[in-house]
């Protein structure tokens, strides 16, 4: 359930994983890696001239997720309360991943009756140029600056154009408890964001990347309750038995590319020349001392893909719950349960500052609309298992931290050699919407389109990743967080 990894670095490094739960070698030996940034901390605290301030660095503590796994850069779901010292590398590109989750006022029978016509609708909104998001310079500049409350400030500029219309101010700004910081981390400036602001300089402007989905294991869906699971906090999460809901898994794309590529790379230039360079491969900015001004940049920036994060997935839920009307004929009304960030720097004050790479927190306050039963944890399956929602129970041992999934049994190459039958046994009987439609005409001819279709199928399909309830089963068990609900998939959006 909860076990002591031996190293020699001096910090607590635990691991949440029931005997059920597959853990890989090479994700062990990843995290060893990881755990000797704490040799290189004390490196850098010795070396001259100073590279921290007055306080050097160092790791206070770390914990493995039942979802851990080998990934690009740390593994995934590894926590790391770092204290003087942030690492790029340990949030990599992906900034403010996150869940977010809407439960509607439709029931299962609307979305089967009405399958084939809904998976075009949202091939159409989706893939296909029908977003239909106007922005102007002044909104991209007040989302990237104050997130969803930016936003909604300026919601004027285009409140009586394309999705915008579906944008209700009331609810919206009620929802804002309902998301992680409010949805906003404020930033003093823009990165190098301006041609992104500025974008053709027109109030209703488009660009290609609010509104998307992003690739890998990024995803909407849509799912029915299928099971109640603790029906008080249920009650308060507005979740009822046979309700579907829409579950958006995607992060800020090409914004957190960015940010994560260019301070990366500036971490490492900052590393003493007369060092040699670690062998793990991570290089840290300081909080204090002469390159201070370097992570609080960083920082920044981070706020600003984060910012643009919550919008999205804001506009992707927004997108569903259009394609759900108009496949259906029917007005649908979806209220927000959570929606919280996965893969992020929690700046804790006192100059900690907890990474959490495909991590959620699992918090337990004494405030805000869910004081009585702990914030909204989303744990989701493969397209092909249950999802869970639990509530959080703000176990300090474990850093109030959670698993986002199940985690990856098999890497996205292995995962494209497994033999027929088994894909077709696992995947045929699934619901997915992908930016090609296999039954097109145009498109049943060509073979190289079809099997990169395939491909990307089969990379994401439920035999390349690990069974949900043993990872749900440990979570509990260890008083992370509490089940809720059990939601079951009926289909899935792929990028």
């Amino acid at each position: 359930m909860r076990s002591s990894i031996a190293h020699p670095f001096g910090f607590p490094l635990t691991l949440y994983a029931r005997p059920d739960v597959r853990v890989e070698a090479d994700a062990i030996t990843q995290v060893l890696s990881v755990a000797s940034i704490a040799g290189t901390l004390d490196t850098l605290a010795r070396g001259t001239p100073p590279f921290f301030g007055e306080v050097p660095g160092r790791i206070a503590a770390m914990v493995l997720t039942p979802d851990f796994h080998r990934g690009s850069g740390i593994p995934v779901g590894t926590v790391l309360d770092a204290r003087g010292f942030v690492i790029p590398g340990a949030v990599g590109n992906d900034v403010c991943c996150g869940m977010r989750l809407l439960v509607t006022d439709l029931r299962r029978e609307a979305v089967e009756r009405h399958a084939r016509a809904l998976e075009r609708r949202l091939r159409g909104i989706f893939f296909r140029g029908e977003r239909d998001i106007p922005m102007s310079p002044r909104q991209r500049d007040a989302l990237l600056r104050h997130g969803l409350v930016g936003l909604h400030d300026t919601r004027a500029d285009n409140q009586a154009r394309g999705l915008w219309t579906r944008y209700d101010p009331d609810q919206q700004r009620r929802d804002l408890d309902r998301v992680h910081f409010d949805g906003a981390l404020p930033a003093r400036d823009v990165f190098a964001f301006e041609r992104f602001i500025q974008g053709s300089g027109a109030q209703d402007g488009r660009d290609p990347q609010i509104g998307s989905v992003g690739g890998g294991n990024h995803f909407v869906e849509l799912q029915v309750v299928e099971e109640i699971l603790d029906g008080a906090a249920a009650h308060a999460y507005g979740v009822t038995k046979g309700a579907v809901t829409i579950m958006v898994h995607t992060g800020s794309v090409g914004l957190g590319h960015l940010v994560g590529g260019h301070f990366g790379e500036l971490a490492r230039s900052l590393y003493p020349a007369g060092l040699r360079h670690p062998a793990h491969g991570f290089y840290v900015l300081p909080t204090t001392g002469p390159h201070a001004r370097h992570a609080r940049a960083y920082l920044d920036a981070l706020r600003n893909a984060a910012n643009f994060a919550f919008a999205n997935r804001l506009f992707l839920g927004l997108m569903a719950v259009r394609a759900l009307e108009e496949a259906t004929g029917a007005s649908v009304a979806a209220q927000l349960v959570y929606d919280a960030p996965h893969n992020l720097i929690w700046e804790q004050g006192d100059e900690r500052y907890l990474h959490r790479k495909g991590a959620t927190p699992a918090i337990h306050e004494d405030h805000g609309p869910y004081r009585w039963f702990g914030q909204p944890v989303i744990i989701p399956g493969s397209m092909g298992a249950s999802s869970f929602l639990l509530a959080g129970q703000g176990d300090e041992a474990a850093l109030c931290s959670a698993c986002h999934g199940a985690g990856r049994a098999l890497t996205r190459g292995r995962a494209t050699h497994v033999d027929d039958a088994t894909y077709e046994r696992e995947v045929a009987p699934l619901r997915v919407v992908t930016p090609i439609d296999p039954e097109a005409p145009e498109v049943r001819g060509r073979r190289d389109v079809l099997d990169k279709h395939r491909r990307r199928l089969m990379e994401e399909a439920p035999y390349a990743y690990k069974p949900i309830t043993p990872v749900v089963r440990t979570v509990e068990e260890a008083g992370v967080a509490r089940a809720v609900a059990r939601l079951e998939p009926l289909l899935t959006v792929k990028g």
